[in-house]
């Protein structure tokens, strides 16, 4: 009788604090699953790893914005982007949502990059320009989907991303006019 309650007592305590792992794909109630350009900055702000910033300072915008604020790419501002841990596969990986911040966002549009850790850092999966960014509770080849949305001149875009063999693709768009 006490070994069941025991276990019992075990895998409620599993469940609670991985409920990826446990079979669930509700994300735990700290992390952000929506990002949005109405947003300053991201609500749970984590701190860049260092790979991730080296990834960043070679990207296409970030270079472009380097150049015109004259500022060598070693210099990369790391207040230039905000950061928030998520779990895109289980909770014992530490995925990363980075949000571009000014010099990097727009009016109505900020760019997302989404990074994926790996036994030997972090893998940027996917780089997109969006008005919002949500990470879904539905899951594809054991990731949660990704969805992007903007509002283009009275009609909202919608694409929705998934995991294939650990990369992040286009799986769906949608175009809607608003009423």
């Amino acid at each position: 009788m006490k070994a069941t309650l025991y276990a019992l007592m075990i895998l409620i305590l599993f469940i609670q604090v991985c409920p990826a792992q446990a079979g669930k794909a509700a994300p735990t109630k700290k992390e952000q699953s929506h990002f949005s350009a109405e947003d300053e900055g991201v609500r749970n702000p984590a701190a860049i790893p260092e790979d991730v910033l080296e990834i960043m300072g070679k990207q296409e915008l970030v270079l472009k914005v380097l150049e015109n604020q004259e500022t060598p790419p070693q210099q990369l501002p790391p207040s230039w982007f905000s950061a928030s841990i998520i779990h895109l596969s289980n909770c014992s990986e530490e995925d990363l949502i980075v949000e571009g911040e000014p010099p990097l966002s727009g009016g109505n549009t900020v760019t997302f990059w989404v990074f994926r850790s790996t036994p030997n850092g972090h893998e940027l999966v996917l780089t997109a320009a969006a008005h919002d960014l949500i990470v879904r509770k539905a899951r594809r080849n054991g990731y949660r989907e990704l969805e992007m949305m903007a509002i283009i001149t009275m009609r909202v875009d919608r694409v929705l991303f998934r995991f294939d063999c650990k990369r992040c693709q286009q799986y769906r768009e949608k175009s809607e006019e608003i009423r």
